[in-house]
């Protein structure tokens, strides 16, 4: 083998060990998987304008349903009044509620930590989260999942829901100690959908006509 063609070759396995797995870290707990790595392409969660306070809000870009951020009582956060919802803590953030107006089937997020000015002794924060109400990712909990933490890295996660199962409509985010910002909130696909209890009644009452319906064509059938 010439050394143009080796050159070649060598040059080639390098660009194949770069572009790598989407992801490189995954964990499925519960029916949901959550992973690392980049992202794009899906519905942006965007802020309704400049607002401050425990509790701000926004919407999904394009589709324009409602997304509530809430601090859970632990401070204050801002929120940016341009592009995509970029949540910032007031000083730090503890605690994060993201409340989606219905289910969503893939989330993503970003984590930034705090500056050296902020924060000079911050590491790494740990983090947990819980999914639709119920604790699913944290590194206490769940050793395997060590790269739920934010750092100085790169902090790109994406929460995907599974097939047959309630999609995704609120994450709750403890940290442990605070980080400076969340962002890049994006969601994609739609959630099965879970009737309310007034359609529910609608379905009954809809099959108990259907079931009348069949009974009076059967005796009508036996008398003819």
């Amino acid at each position: 083998m010439n050394m143009k063609l080796l050159a070649a070759t060598a040059a080639s396995a390098l660009s194949l060990a770069l572009a790598g797995p989407a992801f490189a870290a995954s964990v499925l707990v519960g029916g949901y998987t959550l992973e690392t790595g980049s992202f794009g392409g899906q519905l942006g969660v965007h802020s309704d304008g400049t607002d401050s306070g425990p509790v701000v809000s926004g919407h999904v870009n394009q589709e324009g349903s409602d997304v509530t951020f809430d601090t859970l009582g632990t401070g204050n956060i801002s929120i940016n009044g341009s592009g995509e919802a970029i949540i910032d803590g007031d000083p730090l953030l503890e605690a994060l509620k993201v409340t989606f107006e219905h289910p969503w089937t893939a989330v993503t997020f970003d984590f930034e930590s705090p500056t050296q000015q902020q924060d000079p002794d911050f590491d790494f924060s740990d983090f947990t989260l819980l999914v639709n109400g119920t604790t699913l990712f944290s590194v206490s909990a769940n050793p395997s999942c060590t790269f739920c933490l934010v750092d100085n890295g790169a902090n790109k996660f994406i929460l995907t829901a599974g097939d047959n199962i309630a999609g995704i409509s609120t994450l709750e985010y403890h940290f442990d100690p605070a980080i400076q910002q969340a962002k890049q909130f994006r969601v994609l696909g739609v959630g099965p959908a879970i009737p309310e209890p007034a359609s529910w009644a609608m379905m009954i009452m809809g099959f108990g006509a259907m079931g009348a319906m069949l009974r009076h064509r059967r005796r009508t059938s036996a008398f003819a």
